[in-house]
Formats: structure tokens, C-alpha cells, sequence
């Protein structure tokens, strides 16, 4: 054979492996300014853009200053405690407003994260070998000056709307922002380190919030009226170091953070933020997870369906013991409606109803997990046989049966003996309203707005947010009766009862569709 022999495998060049070099990765910090680049070469930023936010949030604050100036002195005089020296203070005020403020701020944080990264950035930048922290800690500053603001403004507002002085009043905002930066970085600790895994804190929190308005309904009725106060400048003090300390060590642990952890959250905020945009309690209530998280309760409740109408009822009882959110609520609401009316300008009159068609509406939804669920998806209607009026109004009884364990709750505390009478028919108006409130459907879109010198108004947006309060306003007239005269007759019975039965046949109609 002639020719050269080609060389051995062993003889060859070995080429060198490529490696990644530390020195030219982008960290964190660096990807999200080269895409903020990006988006400004694509978006050129408007002039005055960030002046004409300022005004606005300054604009704000003003309003709300005024509001509390004007507003203070009547409801100085409302929260007057009766002559034996118990009842519902300015004080206890106070202290219930920031103890619900802290809780429903640290259910929110928890739910949504206080620390995490939009849908996109979740898509492109967490694959990456960026560092978390620097991709999360724009959210971080975000949360942060979003507690300290809130904290500012439920701290200062209730001092200036109860007469405190300037030192208290900011004194009492000292103590919201520190409040405000203790639950937010706590929470982003909790995040961090994992110790918050699972639904138990959410049911904790639920119930901690259930347990404000009865700790205060037994302040107010067995405890000294409490005067306005304000707390010493040591106190936000030491609040804000130990918010400041468990800042630090959230910051340093971000990159702890797990993608999976990451996908949810930012799942959760976006779904949160597009209820808000479009008014949707329903779809703010998912976003924030107070779903059913039992997953068993009461086995006996199911045995107890036979045939179609006690199946459907037992299916609503089922969904509504495994919610502990919605008991929690109808608890928080009992509690609620009896430390309000133990204000003088709310225990009777008009100010009474008010009071009973809000908190009675509001327990008639929290009891209303059965129909919300059937008007997000209509197919479970159409698994009973059952025409879909019949249907509706069988829906209509336990959130009947909520409504009146309220409107009981609030006639106990305000020995309103004398309309109880009507407040049992009324609670099925309530129910009812509840029901027409969930199979109401999506927004009508469509429909032509009015202009009003304050801009565009949405039409459908409006009728759609009425639909379920309206029947409760109109359907309550006789009970709003028995609260200004402060007699229940038996013919303003019998008109109540009437109201009860042409609610229920409003709520329960049904549009034929072809």
C-alpha cells in the first residue's frame, strides 16, 4: 500500500473544553439593568413622568389629611362612651385598627410574597445563573416602603380623626411604619427560611383575625372605655431596630429563594393585581388562597344527601366547613357588628341599619361558598336535576342561616329584642341578595360608559358591582323601619316576609339561553 498513514485518535489535538468565565457573568443586579435598558430603548420615558406621581401621591395624602380634620370632630362625638364608663373608646379604637392592619398586612404578605420576581422575570431570569438577591431585591424596597407607608397611614390617620396632638399623631404614624416594617420583613424571613411552608399560618392568621373583634367586643363591654392615646417615642424605636435586624437577615438570605416558590408567588400577585384593576372580590379572594384547605370534615354532613335538594345542601355545608377562612370570618363579622353598635350614634336609627345590612350582608357572603362556586362554573348546576331556579333558591339557606347569625349577634349586643322579628326575614333578603351577588356573571364590557367631569365612568363596571347590594338595600326597608321607630308591628312583620319572598324569586331567575 502506498500513501501516508493517518494518525491515531491518540495523536490528535485535544481541544480544550469550554468553561464559563465568573469574571464576564451577569449578576442579578446587572440582568435586570441591561433589560431595563432594553425596555427603555423600546419605551422612551415620558418627561415629568415621575413629578406628576409624586403630585398625585401628595395630592392623596393631602385629601386624607383634610378628611380626617373634617371628619374628626363628629366622630369624636359619636364614640362618646355612655355615663356608666364602658363601651366602645377611642382608644380601644386605635388599638383595633393597627391589630387588624398588622394581621391582614402579614396575611397578604405571606400569600403574595414580599420578595419575588414578576411572571417575566420568573420565565427568563430565574433559569439563569444570576443571583436571586439581585434579581428580588427591587421587590424587596418595594415592600418595605409599601408597609412603612401603609403602617404610616393607619398609625397617623385614626389619632388625627380621634383629636391627638401633633407629637401624638406622629408619634402613633412612628408607630404604624415601625409596625408596618416589623410585618413585612418578618414575613420576608419567614419566606426566606421556609418556616411558613404549608396553609397551618394562613389558618392561623385567619383565626387571629377572627379574634380582634371579639377580644374587642369584650373589651367594650366588660372593660373602662379607653381615652385616645399615644405611645412613647421608645417603643417605634425598638420596633424599628427589631424590623430593621430581620431586614437584614431576609436581604442576606434571598438567595434562598426556589424557583418553584418564585413561579407561585409572582402567579398569585398577578392574579391579585388584575382583581383589583377590574374590582373582582371573587378573583381577589382566589388570588389571595382562602379556598377550601380541609380536605375532610365532618364525613357525616355527606351521608346525610337523599335525593337531589339534600345533596345540594349538603354539598354547600361541605364547602363551607372546609373553607376555615369563611367560619373565621363569620365569627370576625358576629364580633364585629356588636362592638360597632355599642356606639351611641350606631345602636340605634337609621345608623343601626346600616350597620345590620353590612355586617348581615357581608356574613351572607362569607356563607355564600356554594353559589359563588356554581356561578364561576355553571356546569355544577347542571349535575343536579334540578330546574336552575329551583337550584338558586335552595342555595339561598345557608347563606340565610349566616346572615342571621350575625344580624343575632349584633341584636344581643344592642338588646334589640324589638326588631328580631324582622331581622329573621330580612337575613333571607340578605341571603338572597348573596346568591344574586354570585350567579351576577362577568362584566358587561359593553356597555357605553357616561362622562362625568372626573373622566369616563364604566356603566357595566357599576351595575355589576351593584348586583346583590341592591336587593339588600331595598329588600331591608321594613327592618330599617323597626330600627328608627324601634317597633316591630306584626303588619311591618308580614311586609319583611313579603321582602323575602320577592327577593328570593328575584335572585333565583334565570335567563333562558338558546
Amino acid at each position: 500500500m502506498t500513501g501516508e498513514q493517518t494518525g491515531t485518535a491518540a495523536d490528535r489535538p485535544v481541544l480544550p473544553r469550554p468553561v464559563g468565565d465568573e469574571d464576564e457573568r451577569l449578576t442579578g443586579a446587572e440582568l435586570r439593568r441591561l433589560t431595563a435598558r432594553v425596555r427603555a430603548h423600546n419605551l422612551p420615558a415620558q418627561a415629568g413622568r415621575v413629578a406628576a406621581d409624586v403630585g398625585e401621591v401628595a395630592i392623596l395624602l393631602g385629601f386624607v389629611v383634610l378628611y380626617a380634620w373634617g371628619f374628626g370632630a363628629p366622630v369624636r362625638e359619636a364614640l362618646v362612651s355612655d355615663p356608666v364608663g364602658l363601651g366602645l373608646g377611642p382608644g380601644l379604637v386605635q388599638a383595633l385598627v393597627l391589630a387588624l392592619a398588622m394581621l391582614a398586612g402579614t396575611s397578604v404578605a405571606w400569600r403574595l410574597g414580599p420578595a419575588g420576581l414578576p411572571v417575566a422575570g420568573v420565565r427568563w431570569w430565574a433559569p439563569t445563573p444570576a443571583d436571586r438577591a439581585g434579581l428580588a431585591s427591587p421587590s424587596v424596597v418595594r415592600s418595605v416602603l409599601v408597609g412603612i407607608g401603609v403602617g404610616l397611614l393607619l398609625g397617623g390617620f385614626p389619632a388625627a380623626l380621634l383629636g391627638v396632638g401633633l407629637a401624638g399623631i406622629g408619634a402613633d404614624a412612628a408607630l404604624g411604619a415601625a409596625l408596618g416594617l416589623v410585618v413585612v420583613a418578618g414575613t420576608g424571613v419567614l419566606q426566606v427560611t421556609g418556616a411558613a411552608s404549608g396553609n397551618r399560618l394562613g389558618r392561623v392568621l385567619d383565626v387571629l383575625l377572627a379574634a380582634v373583634p371579639v377580644a374587642g367586643l369584650g373589651l367594650a363591654l366588660w372593660a373602662p372605655a379607653w381615652g385616645a392615646w399615644s405611645v412613647p417615642w421608645p417603643v417605634p424605636a425598638g420596633l424599628a431596630l427589631v424590623g430593621g435586624a430581620a431586614l437584614v437577615f431576609w436581604a442576606r438570605g434571598l438567595d434562598q429563594l426556589r424557583v418553584g416558590e418564585l413561579r407561585a408567588r409572582a402567579s398569585a400577585a398577578m392574579q391579585a393585581s388584575a382583581a383589583l384593576l377590574s374590582l373582582d372580590s371573587g378573583g381577589l379572594g382566589r388570588a389571595l388562597g382562602t379556598g377550601p384547605t380541609a380536605s375532610r370534615v365532618l364525613p357525616w354532613v355527606p351521608r346525610a344527601a337523599r335525593g337531589p335538594v339534600s345533596a345540594l345542601l349538603a354539598a354547600d355545608a361541605v364547602l363551607l366547613l372546609r373553607t376555615p377562612a369563611a367560619l373565621a370570618a363569620l365569627v370576625g363579622l358576629a364580633a364585629a357588628g356588636a362592638v360597632v353598635v355599642q356606639m351611641p350614634v350606631l345602636a340605634s336609627g337609621i345608623g343601626l341599619w346600616a350597620v345590620l345590612a353590612c355586617v348581615g350582608y357581608a356574613g351572607a357572603l362569607a356563607g355564600a361558598r356554594g353559589p359563588r362556586a356554581a356561578g364561576e362554573n355553571p356546569r355544577l348546576d347542571s349535575l343536579v336535576p334540578l330546574a336552575a331556579r329551583s337550584s338558586r333558591a335552595i342555595r339561598v339557606v345557608w347563606p340565610a342561616c349566616t346572615a342571621g347569625l350575625v344580624l343575632l349577634a349584633a341584636a344581643a349586643a344592642s338588646e334589640g329584642g324589638q326588631w328580631l322579628m324582622v331581622a329573621v326575614p330580612a337575613a333571607v333578603v340578605l341571603g338572597a341578595a348573596a346568591v344574586r351577588a354570585a350567579y351576577r356573571g362577568p362584566v358587561q364590557w359593553d356597555v357605553p360608559m357616561i362622562a362625568t367631569p372626573a373622566g369616563a365612568v364604566p356603566t357595566g363596571l357599576i351595575l355589576h358591582l351593584l348586583t346583590g347590594p341592591d336587593l339588600a338595600v331595598l329588600g331591608t326597608v321594613p327592618l330599617a323601619w323597626a330600627a328608627v321607630s324601634g317597633v316591630a308591628s306584626p303588619t311591618l312583620v308580614v311586609v319583611q316576609v313579603a321582602c323575602a319572598v320577592g327577593a328570593v324569586l328575584w335572585a333565583t331567575h334565570a335567563k333562558r339561553t338558546s
